[in-house]
């Protein structure tokens, strides 16, 4: 029962591979769906203190982190890696390991490849993988629902945006509560 309960001081959030041309051939029903929660994790990891790791595959050849996510990104480090899953490549793999954070949140994309690969290596490590299943992105919506599906059959916790948030916060009525609020607004 415990993997289902966050705690923000025990969480870090994973940023995998929001650049610019995997970006680009998103599901174009989801793509600003997984942006703005997306943006709305990171703001929320932002306000508690919570370690933000950020990757890029490849950038050389997929871009940079897109704008509107490298804005809120500012001083934190991009990784670069080769690896599709994140924890194989040795700088994040020790950024998570001296983090001494239990809980990983995933967001990014492809949902079926990097983030999927990801969160497998980390519930192998021992890690609680948490995946925002609507901050998460394939090219097509079945990717997307099969690789929720498969990392909820291998352990996974799946959440959405909202969820993970007010799992973090606990109650209302706190300073991190009211600075949190307006990213609900539509």
């Amino acid at each position: 029962m415990n993997k289902f309960i966050l705690k923000h001081t025990d969480a870090l959030l994973l940023v995998v591979d929001i650049q610019e041309r995997l970006h680009n051939v998103m599901d174009p029903n989801f793509k600003s769906t997984y942006v703005k929660n997306s943006a709305i994790l990171i703001e929320t990891a932002k306000a508690f203190g919570m370690p933000i790791l950020v990757s890029e595959q490849y950038p050389r050849g997929l871009g940079k982190t897109i704008p509107e996510i490298d804005a809120l990104l500012k001083g934190i480090p991009k990784i670069e890696k080769l690896f599709f899953s994140c924890w194989r490549e040795a700088p994040i793999k020790a950024a998570i390991e001296t983090s001494d954070r239990k809980t990983v949140i995933v967001i990014g994309i492809e949902a079926h490849v990097c983030v999927m690969q990801t969160v497998m290596d980390l519930l192998q490590a021992g890690y609680n993988a948490v995946v925002a299943t609507d901050a998460v992105c394939s090219r097509f919506a079945s990717d997307r629902l099969a690789a929720v599906g498969a990392m909820l059959a291998a352990g996974a916790v799946a959440y959405s945006t909202e969820s993970i948030v007010f799992l973090l916060l606990e109650k209302a009525g706190t300073p991190t509560f009211k600075q949190l609020m307006p990213l609900f607004k539509p």
